[in-house]
């Protein structure tokens, strides 16, 4: 009888193979890496810095009286829509002229640029109430100058609380001042003024009426009357 051998090495149970941890980050390469966090650290910061430094040019560029929106040519002249410029006056207090439209004509000075319904926020003066804003039919406003032409139904008030219409008024940004070569009306708290012109100083707190002047004062005990 032929014996029959079986291998038995399938039937043995597995050998463990021997395990052995990975050998841990040698300090060179700890360092490495510190250093390159750290330089990414920087550059961050340093981007930060650009950011912050190129927003506060754009706003210096627009305090010193850009248009916001760039112009669109016209056959010859340039028009722009809801124009916005801005600047700061001798003491440092900013304005702001907006209007509906402005058109800068080709071949002229391109400093000036014509207004259609101009409006200013400015603590000088104010627009009427009854206007939403709109100071005048037209103005010219010259950037260079810091000056503002207003034309046509000219209608404001002073923070002092006089309201006036006239049909010109010229309004100096740089030096807080507004001068008028047309006849004025005037109403306020101590009572109604005409004139063929005037002058707003101090910020709005003096106003000097010039030729034919003629006043209605007002007081507690009456309504007083026209005086020359």
């Amino acid at each position: 009888m032929t014996a029959t051998t079986a291998d038995i090495s399938s039937l043995q149970p597995p050998r463990h193979v021997a395990w052995e941890p990975q050998r841990a980050t040698t300090l060179a390469d700890a360092r490495k890496r510190t250093a390159f966090i750290r330089l990414l650290r920087f550059g961050l910061i340093g981007l930060t810095g650009v950011i912050v430094v190129a927003v506060i040019v754009q706003i210096l560029l627009r305090s010193l009286g850009g248009e916001v929106q760039a112009p669109v040519t016209v056959g010859e002249d340039a028009r722009m829509i809801n124009p916005r410029f801005t600047g700061r006056d001798e003491n440092g207090t900013p304005y702001v002229v907006t209007a509906d439209a402005a058109i800068r004509r080709r071949g002229e000075d391109t400093r000036l640029t014509e207004l259609e319904s101009p409006q200013l926020d400015y603590d000088l003066i104010s627009a009427d109430e009854e206007a939403e804003g709109v100071l005048a039919r037209t103005g010219l406003y010259d950037a260079d100058a810091r000056t503002l032409d207003l034309s046509a139904d000219v209608r404001f008030r002073t923070r002092s609380g006089y309201e006036f219409l006239a049909e010109h008024a010229r309004i100096y940004l740089s030096d807080e001042r507004v001068v008028g070569d047309s006849p004025v009306e005037g109403d306020g708290p101590m009572g109604t003024i005409r004139a063929d012109g005037y002058e707003i100083l101090d910020g709005g707190d003096r106003v000097v009426f010039t030729g034919n002047v003629r006043t209605h004062l007002r007081n507690e005990a009456s309504d007083g009357g026209d005086q020359p």
